[in-house]
């Protein structure tokens, strides 16, 4: 036994797993990235107070979901289901 990958068949669930876990975070980070700019660069950083408080409300919606649908991903490989 040479240890490879493909004689593991948890080492391909545990790549599953990273690979997951990943695109959680790269997720999250794109998202927050892209609120950023439109947040400074559309101008809502000089705006109203309702503008920031909406903005912000809706950045937080978009977190959730995206975390709840990405996590979804990571738990269905951890547990070993099909996501």
């Amino acid at each position: 036994m040479n240890g490879s990958e493909s004689e593991d068949p948890r080492a391909q669930r545990r790549a599953a797993l990273r690979k997951a876990t990943l695109q959680l975070v790269l997720g999250v980070v794109l998202l927050d990235a892209v609120a950023l700019g439109v947040y400074y660069l559309g101008g809502i950083d000089h705006g109203t107070t309702q503008a920031k408080q909406i903005f912000t409300w809706v950045w937080l919606v978009a977190t959730a979901i995206t975390v709840a649908f990405l996590l979804r991903r990571v738990r269905a490989f951890r547990y070993h289901r099909e996501p």
